[in-house]
């Protein structure tokens, strides 16, 4: 019996193991098909950008918002005494700002507790530089975030560029072959001179969803033709671009 019962836990920790690591894989796979997708519109890298919110419904001291901007710092890889603080005087709002910056990234973290059952961590990641390691920094990041609070939301978003304005017939091309790879269908589409966004629902991103007129979306793509560039300007993300484009 005892050898029995020694089989059944290593058998059932064998296949929680292996789910974790399905999740995973299938949340990685998820992102990569996203890079994979920027790569397959030949638009040259302008930056990519994370925006995460996490809610935390228990009463949460100042250092332990202190804590949780120094834990996401560390866990990013980026050194502690590089850290920008600041702090609201607002006796009503406790708040914190965390800011590193540097020629290739932008990170800034805000803590916000509005009062004893509602409080918020705040995170803004860009980079324009790299974009290969996307999928490293919202795996960290949710991860970090997840172990305080189940409720997180992150959007993401990759931004590149065309040295030329592209005829509108292009943006078609460039759109249809976009929610092509990602499994995608159109949900709703804004459309003016020069510019063009899509909301749509891919099923490669289906665990990571809004709702939206009564559906589900979790694609958003936008062009625009920009006259102080000379450039037009493509952005992919997930569920929604959370950026004035």
């Amino acid at each position: 019996m005892k050898t029995f019962k020694i089989i059944i836990s290593f058998i059932v920790l064998m296949l929680m193991g292996m789910l974790i690591s399905y999740a995973d894989i299938k949340s990685n796979n998820e992102y990569y098909k996203l890079i994979e997708t920027f790569n397959n519109t030949h638009a040259d890298f302008k930056f990519y950008n994370i925006k995460a919110n996490a809610v935390i419904d228990y009463n949460i001291s100042k250092t332990q918002m202190r804590d949780i901007c120094i834990e996401i710092v560390n866990n990013l890889g980026l050194e502690e005494s590089n850290i920008k603080w600041e702090e609201s005087k607002n006796k009503q709002e406790n708040q914190i700002y965390a800011q590193i910056k540097s020629d290739e990234r932008n990170v800034s973290i805000i803590c916000i507790k509005k009062n004893e059952k509602e409080s918020y961590v705040i995170v803004d990641i860009l980079e324009n530089k790299v974009y290969k390691s996307i999928v490293d920094i919202y795996t960290i990041l949710e991860e970090t975030l997840k172990k305080h609070t189940p409720q997180v939301d992150i959007n993401t978003c990759i931004s590149g560029e065309y040295t030329k304005k592209l005829q509108i017939n292009k943006y078609d091309d460039i759109l249809e072959k976009i929610l092509y790879n990602m499994n995608a269908e159109e949900i709703d589409r804004i459309e003016e001179e020069n510019f063009v966004s899509i909301t749509a629902y891919s099923k490669i991103l289906s665990e990571n969803y809004l709702e939206y007129l009564g559906n589900k979306i979790n694609l958003n793509i936008g062009m625009r033709y920009s006259e102080d560039e000379d450039k037009t300007l493509i952005y992919i993300a997930t569920p929604i671009i959370k950026l004035d484009y």
